[in-house]
């Protein structure tokens, strides 16, 4: 009996190695990874709205391995007073579960300088480990680069009002990093309806397409979403040589209905990006209507 016991043992296991086999293969050649994005929290950090915070961090740290986040990015207005240690404390209590475990980089928004300028914010201690190199005045703007795959990204993050030296000091690093896949983080760059602020006109002209290994443009500042996706011509040709995504999101002042992350998904096989945002405080997907009001939405060809 233990015989005929063993033998059906290993005829099953025969019968389903298959199965076993392709699920291992497809986890080990699994070419997606995600950068998660957070914007304009300010009212959560002003407010508190409960256990926010603590929720949203535990659901990134849950998700890091799941999605591959390779990358947590954060565009501005974290606290409502970047004087206030209490506001910077609550943001803190998200921040500090994933201090450590997942890369994050920040542009800082106007509530984070509007006081004393850039004296907290540069004090902070996601801003001080940044190396000395990689910062513009000390954290008024920064850079980071990463590797998946084989392909090299660049996010240059660029804070509120830094500056007509900040543009050149963007500018430098985009030059001597011309094999990156870059992504610009800006908070004050779109307004709704997909239109450029000043700020974000700008930015375009002096940054954008002067730069062909900009692929992506993340901002927050105005309540809402919004989004343009611009087709540029690098060597005057008169044929597209890339597009530029740009996006827009802030969910501030929608008061307990809040805690939305957006995640962006890299597709290395097609170079497509997939776009979520869901918050794990209502346990909600949020629809996007510039991209035909749907909760999940594709960029192709975005890197």
């Amino acid at each position: 009996m233990k015989r005929l016991w063993g033998l059906l043992f290993f005829a099953a296991l025969f019968w389903f190695w298959p199965a076993f086999v392709s699920h291992a293969e497809e986890a080990q050649e699994s070419d997606s990874f995600t950068i998660l994005w957070i914007s304009d929290t300010q009212d959560i950090s002003y407010h508190g709205y409960g256990d926010a915070f603590n929720t949203m961090g535990k659901w990134i740290v849950e998700q890091k391995d799941d999605m591959n986040i390779r990358y947590i990015v954060q565009t501005g207005d974290a606290v409502d007073n970047g004087a206030s240690g209490w506001q910077w404390k609550r943001y803190d209590v998200m921040y500090d579960q994933f201090r450590g475990k997942i890369p994050y980089i920040a542009a800082a928004g106007n509530h984070e300088v509007k006081k004393n300028g850039y004296l907290e914010y540069c004090m902070r201690k996601d801003v001080r480990t940044i190396p000395r190199g990689n910062t513009f005045l000390r954290g008024e703007a920064s850079y980071a680069t990463f590797d998946h795959h084989g392909n090299s990204f660049l996010i240059v993050a660029v804070g509120y009002e830094a500056g007509q030296d900040a543009v050149q000091w963007t500018n430098d690093v985009l030059k001597t990093h011309p094999d990156h896949t870059a992504i610009l983080l800006v908070h004050d760059y779109l307004q709704t309806g997909g239109r450029f602020g000043i700020n974000g006109k700008a930015m375009f002209e002096q940054v954008v397409k002067p730069n062909p290994n900009v692929r992506l443009v993340l901002c927050g500042h105005v309540c809402g979403v919004s989004s343009r996706i611009d087709a540029l011509d690098d060597d005057h040709d008169g044929k597209p040589d890339r597009t530029v995504a740009q996006m827009m999101y802030n969910y501030q002042h929608f008061g307990e209905d809040c805690g939305q992350l957006r995640t962006l998904t890299f597709q290395e096989e097609d170079r497509s990006i997939r776009v979520t945002t869901y918050s794990p405080v209502t346990e909600r997907y949020y629809r996007d209507y510039m991209f035909g009001d749907h909760y999940t939405f594709t960029l192709p060809n975005a890197f």
